[in-house]
């Protein structure tokens, strides 16, 4: 074969028990196809976080596990405390550029966002008993 064959990035359901943990925080980046700097910057995004926050783990799905048809000039961040948690967007390149490093965001001037979200509490369903359900009847 002449042309190179895409390897796809593995799907793996994080919510799932067996490969829930909560700390594991997932990055979800949409970024355009059209030049591999796109994807360049969403693995230096992911070394980059596991530099700063090296007691969490990170779990990086671009686009959608190539499911979805990345907008053209796209590099979007979007970032959850854990796979049973909401998504939070980070950054927006989209209307951003040229020049296309525009696109990209400091990484540093997202920490602050980050830390927040890590810091938000989010109750455990599995942790609430049958007498809160009793509750609402």
């Amino acid at each position: 074969m002449s042309k190179k064959s895409k390897k796809r990035q593995k799907e793996i359901d994080w919510t799932a028990d067996a490969n829930f943990l909560k700390t594991r925080s997932i990055i979800y980046i949409e970024h355009s196809l059209e030049c591999p700097i796109f994807a360049t910057k969403a693995e230096e995004f992911l070394k980059f976080l596991q530099s700063q926050i090296p007691e969490r783990q990170f779990a990086l799905i671009r686009n959608g596990y190539g499911k979805q048809q990345p907008r053209e000039g796209t590099f979007e961040i979007e970032f959850s405390q854990n796979a049973r948690t909401s998504r939070h967007c980070l950054w927006s390149g989209m209307d951003k550029g040229p020049p296309r490093r525009d696109k990209f965001p400091n990484f540093d001037n997202l920490m602050p966002s980050i830390q927040k979200i890590l810091k938000k509490f989010y109750p455990d369903p599995s942790t609430m008993n049958a007498d809160d359900e009793r509750d609402d009847e």
